[in-house]
C-alpha cells in the first residue's frame, strides 16, 4: 500500500472513530491512529512521539488528531 491510500485509510478510519475517540480522551489529548487503529494516546505531543517511537513506529507516517477537535475533510495549503 502507498502512502496515499495508508493516509486515506487512516482518514477513513478517524471519521469513524471522531466520536469514540472525543469521548475516550479529554480534550486536547493527542491520538495516533494507524492501521485503522488507535495505536497511542498521550496528554503532550512530544509524549505522544516518544510513545511512538517505542513502539518503533515513525511519527512522521502516523496519523494524529487533537480529541475535540473538529477538523475539514479538505484544505488547501498553497494555492
Amino acid at each position: 500500500m502507498n502512502m496515499r491510500q495508508e493516509n486515506e485509510r487512516d482518514n477513513t478510519a478517524l471519521r469513524q472513530m471522531k466520536k469514540t475517540i472525543d469521548e475516550i480522551h479529554p480534550r486536547g489529548w493527542f491520538v495516533a491512529i494507524a492501521d485503522d487503529q488507535i495505536v497511542a494516546a498521550a496528554a503532550d505531543f512530544h509524549e505522544l512521539e516518544g510513545v511512538l517511537r517505542a513502539q518503533g513506529k515513525d511519527p512522521r507516517s502516523i496519523l494524529v488528531v487533537e480529541a475535540g477537535v473538529d477538523y475539514p475533510e479538505y484544505v488547501t495549503i498553497f494555492v
